[in-house]
């Protein structure tokens, strides 16, 4: 028996898994050996000490099934060697990469999570796609110059492809190969220059070990906490047979306990790469004028941001960044020609669901995400215009209790999202749902016929305030209608007392002259 299967016995997990966070625990003397000894060496060494060290680890993790993330890269090699940056070449590699991809789940996938060479190849797939784009923005450019990519696109593009050495060297890079996170080659290849490294203004050592010691923590919590809400305990007799209260009680902490297990992967390969310089940012100021070094390049979670959450926009700007931008830059805003946001959202959800695997719960969930990001946003559309509303906010008591009420919302409802994620199969969550009466979706759903109640009470203030402004001028109309009036009689008055002193001067005048002409007519 191995000392790993050991391990994995001991702490009640599964060997793979084991092997798994090895392999990421081991990027971290990988990465102070490059700081200390390859940082500054020419970057032909730095990239065969990443492709050497990369394999080895791999290696150790997966196995020969290592074999099927060379064949990919060497494919993608090959055909922007033959087509360049093309769009055939971006048709093709796409077709290829997810189409190996998706045919390695059809032989691997079983009805629970696999941990094998699936795993690292599905952010592997995402990567070599993304290059074929870089290259296809690269030659773009050359062709109509650099306005013509949006400003995503002129961050990212390649003027030339990649040599081999390059490629191998940054798709086995340790802190992103197993599960993230998206590099883009051009900055892979801007870190890997002595003159990149002379560049920083600090060293990243201090704030790597922080997101080491972070993810750790979030590990420990994980492995406490299985112990009494593990996986699978949504779909537990003890679940099943529980009062409805308890399930809602107890299922947000279940959540918690679940998504720090992926939290204390990403920190604890975010570490890596912060080590590696690699997700240097710039140099910033905080209010005080203290100048502070930005090391989040390759963050994937924003922890603060995702505990801290007060609507569902938080925990998906918050929660697997770095997959959320790749979709967000190399998809959804490639789909404009389609002229329907909500289209583009619906087939970069269904492009995700896909890229996790065939499971009808991956499906469902994205559904989920589809179904109360719309809701959240005709519900924050009407908050935004609601006086009342602003005057709630207007408080620092009113705001506190405020965050609050969005901080319990996420944190009730999200677990009701997440339960087909981790049971995956339809024979599993289905039941969980029905036990818990489909309140996810009864909420959700009847949102159309409670919608015109919530508009109603939030914006009743703006109509008393409208009717007040509506009063107000026809007040000061009416003000202004007896002024003109009182004006008008003035100068009728005094039109009229000056017609009658004319017309008396005029009888004057003849009265006067009578006399004469009469004398005359004598």
């Amino acid at each position: 028996m191995s000392i790993v299967k050991n391990i994995a016995e001991a702490a009640g997990g599964s060997e793979a898994a084991v092997r798994l966070l090895l392999g990421q625990l081991l990027g971290y003397p990988v990465a102070l050996i490059y700081r200390k000894h390859i940082s500054r060496q020419p970057s032909t060494i730095q990239h065969i000490y990443f492709i050497v060290t990369g394999l080895l680890a791999g290696w150790f993790v997966i196995g020969q099934d290592i074999q099927h993330s060379l064949a990919a890269i060497l494919t993608t090699y090959i055909i922007l060697a033959a087509a360049g940056g093309t769009l055939i070449s971006v048709i093709i590699s796409f077709i290829f990469n997810f189409g190996y991809l998706l045919v390695g789940y059809y032989f691997t996938e079983s009805e629970g999570y696999d941990i094998c060479w699936t795993m690292p190849h599905c952010v592997l797939s995402l990567r070599l796609i993304g290059l074929t784009f870089d290259c296809y923005d690269g030659a773009r450019a050359r062709r109509r110059g650099l306005e013509s990519l949006s400003r995503d696109q002129q961050k990212t593009a390649l003027t030339e492809s990649p040599s081999l050495m390059e490629m191998l060297s940054h798709n086995f890079f340790i802190g992103g190969y197993f599960i993230g996170p998206q590099i883009q080659m051009r900055k892979y290849q801007q870190c890997l220059t002595p003159a990149y490294q002379d560049t920083l203004p600090g060293s990243p050592l201090g704030y790597g070990l922080q997101r080491l010691g972070l993810g750790l923590l979030y590990l420990v919590f994980h492995i406490l906490g299985s112990v009494h809400l593990f996986s699978d305990w949504p779909i537990s007799e003890d679940f099943i047979n529980s009062c409805i209260l308890t399930k809602l009680v107890l299922l947000p902490f279940w959540c918690k306990i679940t998504l720090s297990k992926y939290i204390a992967f990403w920190l604890i390969a975010e570490g890596v790469c912060v080590i590696s310089g690699l997700s240097f940012l710039g140099v910033t100021e905080d209010d005080k004028g203290k100048q502070k070094i930005d090391w989040k390049g390759c963050a994937n979670v924003k922890t603060v941001r995702l505990e801290t959450s007060t609507k569902f926009g938080h925990v998906i700007e918050s929660f697997n960044i770095n997959t959320n931008n790749w979709v967000a830059v190399y998809i959804y805003k490639r789909l404009k020609f389609m002229g329907s946001r909500t289209v583009s959202q619906l087939v970069t959800l269904l492009f995700l669901a896909v890229w996790h695997g065939f499971h009808s719960g991956y499906y469902l969930v994205f559904l989920n995400e589809f179904l109360i990001i719309k809701v959240e946003r005709e519900f924050l559309s009407i908050w935004s215009k609601s006086a009342k509303a602003s005057r709630w906010q207007s408080s620092a008591q009113g705001a506190r209790v405020i965050s609050l009420l969005g901080w319990l919302y996420v944190f009730m409802f999200l677990p009701h999202c997440l339960v087909p994620f981790v049971l995956l199969t339809y024979n599993k969550f289905v039941p969980s749902y029905m036990s818990m009466y489909f309140c996810l979706y009864v909420f959700f759903f009847t949102w159309p016929f409670w919608k015109k109640l919530v508009k109603a009470f939030l914006l009743n203030e703006n109509v008393r305030d409208l009717s007040e402004e509506i009063n107000k001028d026809e007040t000061v109309e009416k003000v202004n209608d007896k002024d003109e009036a009182a004006q008008e009689k003035v100068v009728t008055s005094a039109e009229e007392t000056s017609e009658t002193k004319a017309a008396e001067v005029v009888t004057e005048e003849l009265e006067t002259e009578t006399p004469d002409h009469d004398k005359k007519n004598v």
